[in-house]
């Protein structure tokens, strides 16, 4: 995944856009570091985005910008993994640092709660 940034925007306007999170196959360290800070989740799994990639290679070839699949997803925080209909992705946990900082909105929220 990659905006072209590092910049802690990056994170932040997907997060105001509405966004509540996003799936990648990879993030830079900086890119996640920034988005936690900032209360906004990235989960990376790269072996549901391999077949993804795969299911719809001609789709990308064909240089579509935006693909409107129908696929639905499950995305379970305890296990944790991703489903769709066909099968079941294993992600790494959310830890719990990176959780209680989501719950508060980032960083800045959870200093300021604490003051």
């Amino acid at each position: 995944f990659g905006t072209g940034s590092s910049r802690e925007q990056a994170a932040t306007a997907l997060k105001y856009k509405g966004i509540q999170l996003v799936i990648a196959g990879s993030f830079s360290q900086t890119y996640k570091r920034n988005a936690i800070n900032n209360g906004f989740i990235v989960i990376e799994a790269p072996e549901l985005i391999n077949d993804l990639k795969e299911q719809f290679d001609n789709k990308i070839k064909s240089n579509i910008l935006t693909l409107r699949t129908g696929i639905m997803l499950t995305i379970n925080f305890d296990k944790p993994y991703i489903s769709t209909d066909q099968k079941q992705y294993d992600i790494d946990p959310i830890g719990a640092a990176a959780q209680e900082l989501v719950i508060e909105g980032g960083l800045e929220n959870w200093v300021r709660n604490r003051l």
